[in-house]
């Protein structure tokens, strides 16, 4: 893998997500689009940038949560994208969400086709099966795949990891992992213990209401606003087992203060699973003061953040100085002179 160093001036840059023509690369394609058949013969949308004049560089793959929202939305659509001033030596993948539009935005209504087709394991295989369709047409790949993937996209970059041995990176983020989603309902969102009168009954409907989902994955009824078949991919996901025997560094990073949307207490079960297994493939990053995304930090540690998983995964030694505060929870390799280790 092509270790890169990024400047001062690129950092700035790559913080800022200038979206000007100017500071893009004139030897470089940005949002090639291209369409490959999903097994059940879907279109499965994608898109790609990629140099121009047939450098071999590395395939960066950026794989967001859940939600019916397009890969080319505002806000997402220039996420690492390179640009002048910065070195152009990956190429970026995303791959499109079944019956969603690239430019669709949050706050508009799913479309049956996202209902009926959105699940974990769907978007797993659409990603191996574009990385399969480029590896027998991209001549400007040299072979290697660096995963970016954050909430849902942690489950399926997981997943990928431990399917695809080409990949030599991921950043894993605010996936949990070491609980199930099933879990996560019955401990901390519908039936606290904490919180709840009769648990007992608390979980006894969720139990029934689990079993309607398993029993029968409509892609037509809905739970909790989404397909029972949505549901039914991710209520008993456990990346622990999988992650358990993976080789492949992987950074896993998460929130101290995500609770709502994936509770830290996952993401710790997680890191002490890999543990107890002997696993030393894995970092792991608890930022303090983080919620699901990291919008909730101050802008100079939303920057260091985004800078720092990018570095990581372009094989740099990343200093504490470079990163925003952590939990005494995290797990930190590979860090020079007076780096912080498990």
């Amino acid at each position: 893998m092509t270790i890169l160093t990024l400047s001062a001036a690129s950092m700035l840059m790559l913080s800022a997500q200038d979206d000007a023509a100017a500071n893009l690369y004139d030897d470089f394609i940005y949002e090639a689009r291209g369409t490959v058949a999903a097994i059940d013969e879907r279109p499965i949308q994608f898109y790609l940038d990629h140099p121009a004049d047939g450098e071999k560089v590395p395939l960066l793959v950026l794989i967001d949560g859940s939600g019916c929202v397009g890969q080319l939305r505002p806000r997402n659509r220039t996420d690492y994208r390179r640009g002048r001033g910065m070195p152009a030596r990956y190429a970026r993948l995303m791959v499109e969400k079944p019956g969603v539009e690239p430019e669709d935005d949050w706050g508009q209504p799913c479309t049956e086709e996202f209902h009926a087709n959105y699940s974990i394991t769907n978007r797993v295989t659409d990603h191996l099966c574009v990385l399969q369709h480029l590896r027998g047409q991209a001549d400007w790949w040299n072979g290697d795949v660096l995963i970016w993937s954050w909430s849902d996209g942690g489950d399926i970059g997981s997943q990928i990891v431990v399917y695809d041995p080409t990949v030599t990176r991921a950043v894993l983020g605010a996936m949990g992992g070491g609980y199930t989603m099933a879990e996560h309902f019955e401990n901390f969102w519908a039936c606290p213990p904490q919180d709840t009168d009769d648990r007992d009954a608390c979980i006894e409907d969720l139990a029934k209401d689990f079993k309607t989902i398993h029993d029968n994955p409509s892609r037509i009824e809905h739970w909790n606003g989404e397909s029972r078949f949505t549901w039914d991919s991710r209520l008993k996901s456990r990346l622990s087992a999988p992650l358990a025997d993976n080789r492949t560094p992987i950074l896993i990073v998460h929130g101290e203060l995500d609770q709502p949307n994936t509770p830290v207490e996952s993401a710790r079960k997680l890191v002490d699973d890999l543990k107890a297994a002997g696993n030393e493939a894995f970092t792991y990053w608890e930022v303090a003061g983080m919620e699901h995304g990291w919008g909730n930090l101050a802008k100079p540690d939303q920057a260091k953040l985004r800078l720092s998983m990018l570095g990581w995964l372009l094989g740099q030694d990343i200093g504490l100085d470079e990163l925003p505060p952590l939990t005494d929870h995290s797990v930190i390799r590979a860090l020079p002179d007076g780096g912080k280790s498990d």
